[in-house]
């Protein structure tokens, strides 16, 4: 007999006995107005999709990162946990652990020198890319098989090499601040002011005016007396000097009004990076006193001045060849010296000088131009000899200028300054008290005397812990990944203290541990500097 096939409707209703027992047994309804296993269902297709997108989606990140099987060889690795630098070399592979990033980059231009048989000192080749790659970080736990040799590197090395976003503006200054204790018949009296060198800061303060000075005192026990110049090629950078003064000059003092009472104490750090201009005395002139062959009514050494058509003064001083044109401050220096008792200064027609000839004999290019307001410092306590470049490209040339202010500078947002403090002198023996540029910040600089020298300059590396690394070209700061150096000035660079030199000879020293030298390092004293120590 022919089976009936079973028809659709039958399926359904067979189905939905099935769903009904269901939710009989789980839910003890049978009733089945509404469909309770339409939820499951539609959970778990949900959970189903998104674990299929998950597994997807670890299985791109593995793909993109995958986990790597160890280090690299020939290449700089950190370990993840424990922050340990190594540099991975040979065949079979040993990790060398170094003090610092700089001693690893250091030494894999150290072995790829020794293998292309370079030079001493610094490095003789044109390689330098696989010192100078990113390190690898690695797990520690993938390289505690892997054999281990010496300690080996620059211990005193950088604990920072900056990126070029990491380096600080072409802006340097050494400032001082005195004290000023009012209870003192002379407030500004105190035993020395306090020096400190400023990196990457662009407000100094008001900047000194053109007939303004400051008188200051020396540790050498000299006077001297800094203020503002012309623009002049031949002098290049300067617009601001110092001049010795010798205060027992009655001709000077008296001219240029200056007092013991305005004198202030001036560190040997500030005072030597400021330009220095010939002494301040009257010039000397031959023949003084004796008449004058081209204008009958004076005598050689005499002064006198003239006016222009609109009226402006013109001064002249009498010498044996001719006249003279010089400014008001060195007319009235001559004639304090050469014409004393006499009142007033004598004035003559400008025809009357038409046929005398004019000479420049006297150098006296670098005085005053006018006779200069010296600063109280109870008003002007702080001031900074600042230094930055300005121009482009073959025109760039660097600026002195002087500022002075109540206080230290502050940082470009207005905040207060932290700065480090020195216990070490630089390259020249003087000794800054402090030191600050912007914390994980850095300079990487060519110390320039002029702007000959702004690619040419020895290069430093200088790290916010106030040091300087010497480092011995170009080729060496490119492995180190330190290129395009800006200029700094050689005169406040030098005050900084001298950190390691680092170099692919010294980085090949080995330890076992790093000894200290007694004596060296530095105590903090009650008032947090640092004494002592070397």
């Amino acid at each position: 007999m022919p089976s009936t096939p079973t028809t659709k409707s039958q399926v359904q209703a067979y189905r939905f006995v099935l769903r009904r027992m269901q939710s009989a047994l789980v839910r003890k309804d049978a009733v089945m107005l509404h469909d309770p296993m339409r939820t499951h269902s539609r959970a778990t297709a949900v959970g189903v999709v998104i674990s299929a997108l998950g597994m997807l989606g670890f299985l791109v990140v593995g793909m993109l990162s995958p986990k790597g099987g160890g280090p690299e060889s020939e290449s700089i690795v950190i370990g993840e946990e424990s922050g340990a630098i190594y540099v991975a070399t040979g065949e079979p592979m040993k990790l060398i652990p170094t003090f610092n990033l700089a001693s690893a980059r250091l030494l894999m231009a150290a072995q790829q020198q020794r293998e292309q048989q370079g030079g001493e000192g610094g490095l003789n080749f044109s390689g330098g890319d696989e010192a100078g790659k990113e390190p690898q970080v690695v797990s520690d736990g993938e390289l505690e098989n892997i054999p281990k040799g010496r300690l080996t590197g620059i211990p005193d090395g950088p604990q920072l090499l900056p990126t070029p976003e990491q380096r600080i503006s072409d802006n340097w200054a050494v400032c001082d601040k005195i004290d000023i204790n009012r209870r003192l018949e002379d407030p500004a009296n105190t035993d020395k002011p306090t020096s400190s060198v400023l990196g990457g800061i662009r407000k100094l303060g008001v900047e000194l005016g053109e007939n303004q000075a400051i008188l200051g005192h020396a540790e050498n026990d000299k006077v001297y007396l800094i203020y503002h110049v012309p623009p002049d090629p031949n002098r290049g950078e300067a617009n601001v000097v110092r001049s010795e003064v010798a205060m027992n000059d009655e001709d000077v003092t008296t001219t240029f009004n200056l007092s013991p009472s305005n004198q202030r104490e001036i560190s040997m750090g500030l005072l030597n990076a400021i330009p220095e201009a010939k002494p301040l005395q009257a010039p000397q002139i031959a023949g003084a006193g004796e008449p004058s062959q081209h204008l009958s009514d004076m005598n050689i050494g005499n002064v006198f001045l003239t006016r222009t058509a609109g009226g402006d003064p013109k001064y002249w001083v009498v010498l044996q060849n001719g006249i003279q044109e010089v400014n008001q401050a060195v007319a009235d220096l001559v004639r304090a010296k050469y014409q004393q008792g006499t009142t007033g200064m004598p004035q003559k027609e400008a025809a009357e000088t038409t046929n005398v000839p004019h000479v420049s004999e006297l150098d006296v290019d670098e005085f005053p131009g006018q006779v200069p307001t010296v600063l109280v410092p109870e008003r002007f306590p702080a001031a900074c000899l600042g230094w930055r470049v300005q121009g482009e490209g073959e025109n760039r040339e660097g600026v002195f200028t002087m500022h002075v202010g109540a206080e230290l500078p502050k940082k470009d947002d207005g905040s207060k300054l932290n700065p480090v403090k020195i216990g070490q002198p630089g390259a020249g023996g003087i000794k800054v008290d402090n030191f600050f540029i912007p914390q994980g910040r850095g300079a990487v600089v060519h110390a320039a005397t002029s702007r000959d020298s702004f690619r040419s300059g020895p290069i430093y590396l200088i790290s916010d812990r106030g040091v300087k690394y010497g480092i011995p070209d170009a080729t060496t700061a490119k492995v180190l990944g330190l290129e395009q150096q800006s200029p700094a000035p050689d005169s406040i660079v030098r005050l900084i203290p001298d950190g390691a030199s680092l170099n692919t000879q010294d980085v090949l020293r080995t330890f076992d541990s790093v000894e200290v030298t007694p004596g060296s390092g530095s105590f903090e004293n009650n008032n947090g500097s640092a004494q002592g120590g070397s």
